[in-house]
């Protein structure tokens, strides 16, 4: 009997050292599965990145992993990366990041092996957007400073235009933004919505009644907006607004 029992002992001591072994073989975390790596090196390879814009894209080099997931911390977006192997080998990695809000966005790009959250290596940059978009897009102080001003080009025949002072008053082109020709200029007030965003005052005929999601500035000759025009009609699309020189 004693034998028997060393011998039913000997053989659940090899059956689980057996059973340690292939989980071992499997990648049960000893390391013999090589750690993915990943780097962000588009806009920039430091830890901060500052814009104007409300998009951007972002990418670097990965190694060790075909799937990567980028996430927007501050702002709570995910989206998925593209990744692409060379014939060396070499691998990189892109994607686009919508919806930066004002002050510091944390993005997070988690390179993941096979794409279960196993085996994965994670990099960090913080875009920083102004905490008040629409004061970049100002013309002036006031109408009599003004030295430029900005054409809708998705307006109809490219013919809307405004100008925006900073004490609150501003010039617009009149009639429907989406529909028709624009009409003469005529003077308005505006206030403030939110930091990237506009409400025209007792202006009914104005072109441009709010613009929303305000991205650009004055430097970059260009700024980008959602348009309500005449008639409470609204375009979800971005428009884009072109600086030009001289006064309306």
């Amino acid at each position: 009997m004693r034998v028997l029992s060393r011998l039913a002992s000997r053989i659940q001591a090899v059956s689980v050292i057996s059973l340690l072994i292939l989980i071992t073989s499997c990648g049960g975390g000893d390391g013999s599965v090589p750690a993915p790596t990943i780097s962000i090196e588009v806009p920039t390879s430091d830890a901060t990145y500052a814009t104007t814009a409300t998009s951007i894209r972002i990418g670097g080099r990965i190694s060790g992993a075909s799937f990567v997931h980028v996430k927007n911390i501050t702002a709570g977006f995910s989206t998925e990366g593209y990744v692409n192997y060379n014939s060396q080998g070499i691998g990189s990695w892109f994607a686009d990041i919508f919806g930066l809000v004002p002050g510091d966005n944390v993005i997070t790009a988690t390179a993941d092996k096979y794409g279960d959250s196993i085996y994965t290596a994670t990099a960090i940059i913080t875009i920083s957007r102004p905490l008040q978009p629409l004061t970049l897009i100002l013309n002036a102080a006031d109408a009599a400073n003004a030295t430029n001003y900005w054409v809708d080009a998705h307006s109809f025949n490219q013919s809307h235009k405004i100008a925006l002072f900073a004490d609150g008053t501003g010039i617009s082109t009149t009639g429907n933004a989406l529909t028709e020709q624009a009409g003469p200029t005529i003077t308005f007030s505006w206030s403030i919505l939110a930091p990237d965003a506009i409400q025209v005052i007792n202006c009914p005929t104005c072109s441009y009644q709010k613009i929303t999601r305000i991205s650009g500035s004055v430097d970059d000759d260009l700024f980008l907006g959602q348009i309500e025009t005449v008639g409470d009609d609204s375009e979800v699309a971005l428009h884009a607004f072109l600086l030009e020189p001289g006064t309306l």
